[in-house]
């Protein structure tokens, strides 16, 4: 069977769906919208940098709504300062019209009962009225912690805690953002807004709720922590200038507590220097799971553009190969997402979804 998809906007990750949808002998991509006036009209294959598929790009959110199709991938920008509600609208108006979605643009939707009793009840819904499901991966949140995590939860007997970590070098990233964003370069954690409270438990306690939820538990509170270490020399990369004695990585955890231990943890260790956190001996970009129990598991999932050695392993290509990555997580589920039954999927409502041609 062949399932026919929408793209839905053209940004770095998006740009890889693409890619992998054209990839796929059982998708067929019919429709593009995109939010620059440069991009309408030109075909999707053009903007994506690989031959043209015959599919003209569109701003006409009506007209690509109009189309005849089984899904679509909706990957929209978003300003993570401003009100999600509008675009919010959007999604709930594609799943009434019928068409089933796979999401990355609110990573959260991982686990959308745990957002809030008015996110789920609205998608749930939509879904509903118009026969659609929508699934949300992704990477972190996504298949980075979880699809580890569970893995590892089928070779166990016994399970006494999970702790996941993301390891990420952010040096070759040129953004002023991301600069402010984990404070690098500066020298007050106070104003680091990662580490603001309640900022960390907002983009991962929906993924802490749904490993609570595989473990049959139930938290009773997340609890935050952080720390950061400072650069012992003047250094320069894309990401920052970073003066000696300022911030040049931010670790911090959540962490899902139950009777006052913490039974699932989230930590990230965010970096812009290959030799910085490299004392927990993982190589490169990824994820790790470490399950306590019987038996004691860990597993580590690297992602580069080639195969990783010891040496430095930034390089331009590695976050391409993220990009990749992070997009085939859902455009791989689009078939098992359309072949579901109505409402809002889970990764614990889905099997693994592996690759074809």
């Amino acid at each position: 069977m062949t399932y026919k998809v929408i793209q839905w906007a053209t940004g770095t990750v998006a740009k890889e769906a693409v890619k992998g949808i054209a990839g796929r002998s059982d998708l067929d991509l019919v429709g593009t919208w995109v939010h620059s006036e440069d991009k309408d009209g030109l075909d999707a294959g053009e903007i994506c940098g690989i031959d043209p598929l015959g599919v003209t790009a569109t701003r006409d959110k009506d007209a690509i709504l109009a189309l005849d199709a089984d899904c679509v991938s909706f990957m929209q920008g978003r300003d993570w300062a401003g009100d999600p509600m509008p675009t919010f609208g959007v999604l709930l108006d594609i799943l009434r019209s019928g068409k089933n979605v796979v999401n990355l643009w609110w990573p959260t939707l991982v686990n959308p009962s745990a957002v809030s009793d008015e996110v789920y009840g609205q998608l749930q819904e939509a879904c509903l009225d118009g026969g659609s499901s929508i699934y949300t991966l992704g990477l972190d949140p996504g298949f980075g912690p979880l699809g580890l995590a569970l893995s590892a939860l089928n070779l166990a007997r016994r399970v006494d805690s999970i702790h996941t970590y993301e390891f990420f070098n952010n040096g070759l990233w040129d953004t002023p953002d991301l600069k402010m964003f984990f404070g690098f370069g500066q020298d007050d954690v106070e104003r680091i807004p990662i580490l603001a409270p309640g900022v960390t438990t907002a983009y991962h306690g929906t993924t802490l709720h749904l490993l609570a939820d595989a473990l049959g538990v139930k938290l009773d509170e997340i609890v935050e922590d952080h720390s950061v270490i400072y650069a012992d020399e003047d250094f320069e990369v894309p990401a920052a200038q970073v003066p000696k004695g300022t911030i040049s990585g931010v670790r911090y955890q959540v962490k899902g507590m139950v009777d006052g231990e913490a039974r699932v943890t989230l930590d990230h260790l965010e970096s812009i220097r290959d030799k910085d956190y490299n004392e927990l001996g993982f190589v490169g970009n990824g994820y790790r799971v470490e399950l306590e129990g019987e038996p004691w598991l860990r597993m580590d999932l690297a992602i580069s553009d080639v195969a990783l050695t010891t040496e430095a392993v930034t390089t331009p290509a590695v976050y391409g190969a993220v990009a990749i990555a992070v997009a085939m997580a859902v455009v791989n589920a689009i078939p098992a997402v359309c072949d579901a039954a109505p409402g809002v999927l889970t990764i614990l409502d889905l099997p693994l979804n592996p690759v074809r041609r």
